[in-house]
């Protein structure tokens, strides 16, 4: 097991991670920490060369039944930090990493015709070049109100166009 981890993979990259499937599954935590439910996520992206960017959809299927589809966009800047949209956020979301982890922070109202816009604080972390772990705590009114936790697992995929 232990030849199977690569100590020092490098910063996480979703422009090279994200490209072609992941699977992956999670949980969701309350503000206590009591387990509330479970999700199976899985994403489908590709490179866009013009703009050097990765385009992807994240599904997340809970067990209750529940889906949420969320279309991200991010590009990467010539001093390393990112810009990233998503379809019910909009634009100007920027992307940095933090060591080897990625770190987005973004409000995203909690349904498709709006109401409470919640604070996401997300961070990425690439534990193995084909294995990602996700670590989201969802703030509302400033307060912690949930917590995600999954990890994503390269399924098919290109090698990026674009180099570190």
């Amino acid at each position: 097991m232990d030849s199977e981890l690569t100590p020092g993979c490098g910063p996480f990259r979703p422009e090279t991670f994200f490209a072609g499937r992941t699977e992956g599954w999670g949980l969701a935590r309350g503000p206590t920490g009591r387990l509330l439910r479970r999700c199976h996520v899985t994403t489908d992206g590709r490179q866009d060369q013009a703009y050097r960017s990765i385009h992807f959809s994240e599904t997340i299927r809970w067990d209750d039944g529940e889906q949420d589809v969320w279309r991200w966009a991010m590009t990467r800047g010539l001093d390393g930090r990112y810009m990233a949209a998503e379809a019910r956020v909009g634009s100007g979301i920027e992307g940095r990493h933090d060591g080897e982890d990625y770190l987005l922070s973004f409000r995203r109202p909690l349904r498709v015709d709006g109401g409470p816009r919640p604070r996401y604080v997300t961070r990425l972390t690439q534990i193995s070049p084909g294995v990602a772990v996700k670590s989201e705590t969802i703030f509302l009114w400033g307060l912690p109100v949930g917590r995600l936790t999954a990890f994503y697992r390269r399924t098919e995929g290109p090698e990026s166009m674009f180099p570190a």
